[in-house]
């Protein structure tokens, strides 16, 4: 209840509030704000994946902007020394506009990463996306080979997904999915995507050429994935853990590392912080209350 009523309310909070909510989970409006934030979490042996908030475009101008911000986003971190790592959302590029002139600013964030030996990361939004979003990935190999994409245990399809694609010597960040999706298309149930999510890992760990970001806050599931990976001790080198700059599960991440695992965090930047904090809460009003609690602690980690 407690969860909801945050959500309902937030129209209502002004934007300096929710800022005050926002930065704990957003690098900062700028590049620059992005690269310091990185060199931060370099520094405390993080590894890192920047994404530059945005999603839905209306027009193709935004779309050509968007892939403008990162070809310099790469070469600043290129520039910078730093962790050569990057996500992007299709629907920034203009998929729901024009997949053709889509497919072309990828295609130009691509060149500038292989000109500056970037991973790029496609993500996973809703499920209207999701064969399209498969589709622009694999022809986006075909031009640089260090791309990835997400899938996500809430949806239904996700085991059968990740069983082809692991095949493939896919690299895979794989999450729970915050979308809100139909019962026809995902599970509703916490522990029906724990157990999806499982049975993920565990086909992906098993493929020897597959790689994975096992993303979750979940640190139940995470003590389980972890029992899954003792069990296959060969699979350490080709997985890490994951997780949202500012959640807080420190003492988690902590262990993690002192276990020998690599550790990346995924870094939002970009003045779309606004709609993105609020389109994530009505996504996930579960979300909310943390968020909320989060607003009285002031370490990111």
């Amino acid at each position: 209840m407690f969860n909801r009523f945050v959500t309902w309310v937030l129209p209502a909070v002004p934007k300096i509030i929710v800022h005050k909510v926002a930065r704990r989970y957003i690098a900062g409006d700028a590049l620059d704000d992005a690269l310091a934030t990185l060199e931060s979490l370099s520094h405390k042996g993080f590894g890192t994946t920047v994404d530059i908030l945005g999603e839905d475009t209306v027009e193709l101008g935004q779309a050509r902007v968007a892939a403008s911000q990162y070809v310099e986003l790469i070469e600043a971190l290129a520039e910078r020394g730093l962790e050569r790592n990057v996500s992007l959302k299709l629907t920034q590029l203009g998929i729901r506009i024009d997949e053709s002139r889509a497919f072309d600013e990828l295609k130009r964030i691509l060149d500038a990463a292989a000109q500056n030996d970037t991973f790029v990361r496609i993500d996973m939004e809703d499920a209207t996306l999701t064969d399209k979003t498969f589709e622009f990935y694999r022809r986006a190999r075909e031009i640089w080979p260090r791309v990835g994409t997400v899938v996500q245990s809430r949806l239904r399809r996700t085991v059968d997904d990740v069983a082809q694609l692991a095949s493939e010597g896919a690299d895979l960040r794989l999450c729970k999915g915050i979308y809100k999706e139909s019962r026809e298309n995902a599970y509703q149930g916490r522990e029906e995507i724990r157990e999806s999510f499982l049975e993920s890992a565990r086909l992906l760990m098993d493929a020897p050429r597959a790689r994975v970001g096992l993303a979750t806050h979940d640190l139940p599931l995470v003590e389980r994935l972890r029992w899954e990976i003792e069990k296959r001790p060969g699979a350490r080198d080709r997985l890490e853990f994951q997780a949202l700059l500012g959640v807080p599960i420190r003492s988690g991440l902590e262990r993690l590392r002192e276990e020998g695992f690599e550790v990346r965090l995924y870094v939002p930047y970009g003045p779309e912080w606004y709609a993105y904090s609020v389109r994530r809460l009505k996504e996930n009003p579960d979300m909310a209350g943390a968020i909320a609690k989060s607003l009285f602690k002031r370490d990111r980690l």
